[in-house]
């Protein structure tokens, strides 16, 4: 059972706290170190340092690091969702650094500039990643903010790693939901799947369809910046192409170790074909790793529905799970957003929210 919980109201600087008034000096500093965003215009671009982390098999991970590194606070590493990459994290970052937090973002196996082995991707897998990482920057502890699957992956390295661990935050991921939420979830995830093993003309006919796409209520650089630097040029004789540099075999792979397929209409087939291997499966997701978390977590909830009521992926009832079963959570919803909006676009109230958490909270 949780010991404190924390719930952030969404529009002001406000506290619904249910807490023991002991915390409630400790934590005011909240409002106190509001962040001045208006002093740096959202525009103003600091270049980040691009390194490449070697993995083992001559194989890497593409970082960017903002700011330097230092042991207080930890670092704050970056886990961005199933087709992302390490520019998800590039507002937040440029924000965050202003806030004396240095900000490490990567592209996971598979995406972005990292290496794209074809091999099994699993949660475990990137945990093992983001050890090495930490071992090869010679970070002793990290914070970590994730969004969507890398919030699973986050989890697996707490439960995993927990001496690596200071603290977690979990953006719209991460909670335990029913088979009908899952399925809702996978339908809803074709629409940013669409770009996958395609060929378009020019990098205009690439972003067009992504313009076009109901995810995103508005558009601006940053979402530019996400998709170019996923695209690739392909050559030949004749003609140039574009393509998004995202194996397919990647997202395959991820999606059937977390009991889901690229395509849904798979998964009874999978089940009929192979049963035994397909309810090992179901069970080892279905198990929670929420007792076995130490840190303190802050979930970051995007409460606007993605295209209709009900596929949004984080319902009451896994924040609930949250507050039965972690020990130190503290919550905030986004009313506006929904899941690719509670990251891609901006959000004061988060960014302040999540600096506030990394740099101020204590347990």
């Amino acid at each position: 059972m949780c010991s404190c919980i924390f719930e952030i109201a969404s529009s002001k600087s406000l506290f619904h706290r249910k807490v023991p008034k002991k915390l409630d000096g400790k934590n005011r500093s909240h409002n106190k170190g509001r962040m001045k965003n208006s002093a740096f215009p959202s525009n103003q671009k600091l270049i980040p340092k691009s390194i490449q982390i070697p993995i083992g098999d001559s194989q890497f991970l593409a970082a960017e690091i903002y700011g330097e590194l230092s042991k207080n606070p930890p670092p704050v590493v970056c886990i961005h969702g199933l087709t992302g990459n390490l520019k998800n994290f590039a507002p937040l970052a440029r924000e965050l650094v202003k806030q004396n937090l240095t900000i490490i973002t990567y592209d996971l196996r598979g995406r972005g500039l990292s290496s794209k082995p074809r091999i099994s991707y699993s949660h475990e897998l990137h945990a093992k990643d983001l050890k090495l990482m930490l071992d090869f920057l010679k970070i002793e502890k990290a914070n970590i903010l994730s969004h969507s699957l890398g919030c699973w992956i986050s989890l697996t390295f707490g439960k995993n790693y927990p001496q690596r661990t200071d603290k977690l935050c979990l953006i719209d991921g991460g909670g335990q939901l029913s088979l009908k939420r899952k399925l809702a979830g996978l339908f809803m995830i074709q629409e940013s799947l669409q770009r996958l093993g395609r060929s378009f003309s020019s990098r205009e006919a690439y972003l067009k369809l992504a313009k076009e796409s109901p995810i995103f209520s508005s558009w601006n650089e940053d979402i530019e910046d996400f998709l170019n630097y996923e695209l690739e040029e392909v050559r030949t004789s004749d003609t140039i192409e574009y393509k998004c540099n995202i194996p397919i075999h990647t997202i395959d792979s991820e999606l059937r170790n977390m009991g889901g397929a690229l395509r849904p209409w798979k998964i009874p087939l999978r089940f009929l074909r192979n049963p035994i291997a397909s309810f090992r499966i179901l069970r080892k997701n279905n198990s929670s790793p929420y007792d076995r978390i130490l840190s303190p977590v802050l979930v970051i909830r995007a409460g606007k529905p993605n295209f209709q009521k009900g596929d949004e992926l984080l319902p009451d009832e896994a924040i609930e799970t949250f507050k039965n079963k972690l020990e130190q959570p503290v919550f905030l919803t986004l009313p506006d957003k929904n899941h690719y909006e509670a990251i891609l676009l901006p959000d004061l109230k988060r960014d302040e929210t999540i600096s506030w958490f990394f740099s101020k909270f204590h347990r």
